[in-house]
């Protein structure tokens, strides 16, 4: 998509406006306007003046019979110093609807109009303040759910991620001239030791392998981002009575959960959104599984249901047995999944009767013994997950993955066929990668997939 012709279109050279605070009652409200210079016709309107460029004002807000409607504070950023590139006045009054009704209107009377949602992020994009990326990370960075989340998401707004993507665009690109000056121009090619020193098979797999390393890390880096950035879902499952409700209500710091000695009393799924360790999760308590019973009624089959349908959907299980339970051979298979182990009611035999089993976590719900062991384990099987350790994650979009896992499906390709030849295909396919990469920071993207992106942001952003 070439920006330029875009932005010739009718509504991406006018003026456009929007609330940029939340709907109802607050002590602050914002409007924001940006576009070409018929902002200052605006401005002489409401304020009647033309603020100075980055200067903060106390002023009166004027409506069209010159009446006060509030007085606040207002901001002018002249192009191209602003978000969006353009003209950029701000208004902060009261945060009454009514003042901003007003406001806006008038506003629009005076030549604007309202802004369609995204469009001061998407006028950012292309008017070159921001990369795609960029715009994309603006709607992680609005819905983060917790501190770990925002911080990846400032990550991918930084560039950490777009900047990584461009180097490797240049290294492609570099490789691709090289390569079409030996194709085409062989002689002059032998002549040049020091080209010929650099393109070498050999040479050109390593690069081609550093790209593939590069990417497939940079996809890594990427989907832990995402995981980040969505619930965690941990599942309480186990036999009747082995003590799930229990443990739910001590994790969760809540009495949720109903407990009786009652088998079946469990009939539904529960759920409760905590943090744990700065990370959002949703825990489920689930109905006790049994099987070949006669007294299981149809409201108790209903929830074993729903209880096999959150354990498939679970990130982590959290399999409880009671203290009976010696014979653990049979739940092995569950050890390569997300899964703990745990023995309850450990309270009840003596210590010497205890099986030890490094895999076993013992527990006791009414004693509480066990249960910060529990919770550590817990933690690391998150930061295995979602590898936090590393400062440099970010948040990917299904459009990204998209283009990053073809572009690593062709160069691994190369990799498996150890370059037999090479040749105006591999030219034709680098450049291919490279539109690829080009696609995932917004280069030449196609009108519809930004209309796809920016509808699903607030107006006003």
């Amino acid at each position: 998509m070439d920006k330029k012709k875009y932005l010739n279109n009718f509504f991406y050279n006018d003026l456009i406006c929007a609330k940029a605070t939340p709907s109802g009652y607050s002590s602050i409200g914002i409007i924001r306007i940006s576009g070409n210079d018929n902002i200052k016709f605006i401005s002489k309107k409401i304020l009647g003046f033309i603020p100075k460029s980055r200067y903060a004002y106390y002023v009166p807000f004027l409506d069209k019979n010159k009446k006060i409607i509030d007085k606040g504070i207002v901001i002018y950023f002249k192009s191209p110093n602003s978000f969006t590139g353009e003209n950029i006045l701000e208004l902060q009054s009261h945060g009454g609807p009514i003042i901003l009704e007003i406001l806006l209107e008038y506003i629009i009377l005076l030549g604007a109009r309202l802004a369609k949602p995204g469009e001061f992020t998407e006028r950012a994009f292309l008017n070159n303040k921001i990369d795609l990326i960029q715009a994309e990370s603006v709607i992680d960075i609005i819905k983060a759910n917790s501190k770990l989340a925002l911080k990846i998401a400032l990550n991918s707004f930084d560039g950490i991620f777009s900047n990584n993507i461009k180097k490797i665009i240049k290294e492609i690109i570099r490789l691709r001239i090289n390569l079409e000056a030996m194709i085409n121009f062989p002689n002059e090619y032998k002549e040049d030791l020091i080209i010929k020193k650099k393109l070498t098979k050999k040479n050109i797999l390593n690069k081609i392998k550093k790209l593939f390393f590069l990417l497939t890390l940079f996809k890594k880096k990427a989907f832990n981002g995402y995981l980040i950035n969505n619930t965690l879902k941990i599942v309480i499952t186990g036999k009747p009575n082995v003590g799930k409700s229990s443990l739910f209500n001590l994790l969760t710091g809540k009495d949720n959960a109903i407990i009786t000695n009652i088998k079946g009393t469990t009939r539904d799924v529960l759920k409760i959104n905590i943090f744990l360790y700065g990370i959002p999760i949703s825990i489920s308590d689930t109905a006790g599984i049994r099987k070949n019973e006669k007294n299981i009624n149809l409201i108790e089959k209903l929830g074993i249901k729903r209880a096999i349908k959150e354990i498939n959907n679970a990130d982590l299980i959290l399999l409880i047995l009671d203290n009976k339970e010696t014979n653990i051979d049979r739940f092995k298979k569950f050890f390569k999944k997300n899964i703990l182990i745990i023995r309850n009611k450990i309270d009840l035999i003596k210590k010497k009767e205890l099986i030890k089993d490094n895999k076993i976590i013992n527990i006791s719900t009414k004693t509480k013994e066990g249960i910060n062991k529990l919770k550590k384990n817990i933690k690391k099987i998150i930061l295995k997950k979602n590898k936090i350790k590393d400062e440099n994650l970010f948040c990917i979009k299904n459009r990204q993955i998209y283009y990053l896992e073809k572009t690593i499906n062709i160069i691994n390709s190369y990799i498996k066929n150890k370059f037999n030849e090479i040749n105006e295909i591999l030219s034709e396919d680098l450049y291919l990668i490279q539109k690829y990469l080009e696609e995932i920071i917004g280069k030449n993207v196609k009108k519809n997939i930004l209309k796809k992106i920016f509808k699903t942001f607030c107006i006003g952003k």
